[in-house]
């Protein structure tokens, strides 16, 4: 197994050596451009508890919160104490019609206020619930997030990012693109790699605290049309960790040119065995026969095999066989893969982390200056509104005094306006119901004679 341990400044790999460092700098953070952003008029005069109070006492009075509240908020959280608050704030926000208004920068502030206070968990939560948070990565908040989850050795997080961002089927950023591969491929490669925590199946039968009598639930039976035939699109409704995985190294082996490159090669097979599409796999060795194949990725791709549960498939079992061709078909190389993945970090990094730093330090200007424009919007909108209230009023007022300076002249105009207004009730009867009387079919009345 290749095992990387820092030694100062220089990252080594049993039996490789780098002089360069491996990942992104401090300078890359972006702090002291990032930190600016309290000393705006807006946030510096916010106290966070007022806000916090007016914006859950506005929520329940008018279920609706304005796109830009929400942005201060998430900007001025400096410490762990609103980190449950600012979830729940987007839950609830995300309810109203305001959502489609959030800003770029409410999705940032939220990523690295969870990365400061290395609330991973709960991370990985919000950003797997696209539905219920809204919160998406950009490609800067990615690299710092794969980044950090890298330096502490996080590979699980790391990986279960990068499958979010394969989902999304966007890897144009090459950072982003290397770290996601290098997290993907440390994780697959441990020997103990388990389920995803966000993706670890809780068993229905799990036994229950002692003490606790397990309460029968009621059966509520609802009646229904139809059924809807059941759909499963191979994407979104992924819950298995291997196949979000293998998944993730195709997407990331097609971003690399795929069997035109050797790294995409590699991965693109890779992933078709763990994304258990043996198929594909067999069609691609068969395509790319005599192209460069690492001896770590094969030993991967077997050891997946290995684990495989259902060992009866037909498609497994022929995917089994080309695998022990394979060494005569494809050419392998015994060069460490993983060496070749820190090559195309370091290149990337070196060749565009200057570029992004700068890029993203004038991104945080703009975003203030858009929050001070849109806190200016939304002020003037609410002036109007209560300006278009007072007139509204003053009209009402000057209806009702036009009414007694004029009613004497008005007099019958207003009796016939009230006359009309007063509703006639049906008169009803309190007393005992009279019973219907019943007709005899059969009655013969009597003959009446006349007198003479």
């Amino acid at each position: 197994m290749w095992k990387i341990f820092t030694h100062r400044n220089r990252y080594v790999v049993t039996g490789v050596s780098f002089a360069k460092r491996t990942f992104l700098s401090d300078a890359y953070q972006c702090r002291e451009a990032w930190n600016a952003r309290l000393s705006t008029p807006i946030l510096e005069k916010i106290n966070l508890d007022t806000l916090y109070y007016d914006l859950e006492q506005r929520f329940q009075q008018k279920q609706k919160i304005s796109a830009i509240d929400i942005d201060i908020y998430a900007n001025k959280l400096t410490d762990d104490t609103h980190i449950e608050e600012i979830a729940d704030f987007l839950y609830k926000f995300r309810l109203t019609e305001e959502t489609s208004n959030t800003l770029d920068s409410t999705h940032h502030a939220v990523v690295r206020n969870y990365l400061d206070h290395k609330c991973y968990g709960q991370l990985l939560e919000v950003l797997n619930n696209r539905i219920g948070y809204g919160v998406f990565l950009d490609d800067y908040s990615a690299n710092l997030t794969l980044d950090q989850l890298i330096k502490e050795k996080k590979f699980r997080h790391a990986a279960r990012v990068a499958t979010l961002l394969a989902l999304q089927e966007d890897f144009s950023n090459p950072i982003t693109k290397a770290l996601a591969l290098y997290s993907c491929y440390r994780y697959a490669k441990a020997p103990d790699a388990e389920h995803f925590d966000d993706l670890t199946p809780v068993p229905q039968d799990a036994t229950e605290a002692e003490g606790q009598k397990k309460k029968k639930k009621e059966e509520i039976k609802v009646r229904v049309k139809f059924l809807r035939n059941e759909f499963f699109d191979d994407h979104f409704d992924l819950t298995d960790s291997q196949l979000l995985l293998g998944k993730t190294f195709v997407e990331l082996g097609r971003s690399y040119g795929g069997a035109s490159t050797a790294i995409g090669a590699n991965c693109e097979l890779l992933g078709l065995t763990m994304y258990r599409k043996y198929d594909q796999a067999i069609g691609f060795a068969k395509e790319n026969a005599g192209k460069e194949l690492y001896e770590e990725v094969l030993q991967m791709i077997r050891s997946t095999l290995e684990k495989e549960a259902n060992k009866e498939d037909k498609k497994y079992a022929a995917f089994c066989e080309a695998v022990d061709k394979i060494e005569a078909v494809m050419k392998l190389s015994k060069e460490s893969f993983e060496k070749v993945i820190l090559e195309q970090v370091n290149k990337s990094v070196g060749s565009l982390e200057k570029q992004q730093i700068e890029t993203q330090a004038k991104l945080y200007s703009d975003w203030c200056n858009l929050r001070q424009q849109r806190l200016d919007e939304e002020f003037d909108r609410m002036q109007r509104a209560k300006r278009l209230k007072e007139i509204e009023q003053l009209a009402a007022d000057m209806e009702k005094e036009e009414q007694k300076l004029w009613f004497f002249e008005n007099e019958d105009k207003i009796d016939l306006q009230i006359d009309s207004k007063q509703v006639y009730y049906p008169k009803r009867w309190f007393g005992k119901k009279k019973k219907p009387r019943t007709v005899d079919v059969d009655y013969v009345p009597p003959e009446v004679r006349q007198r003479n």
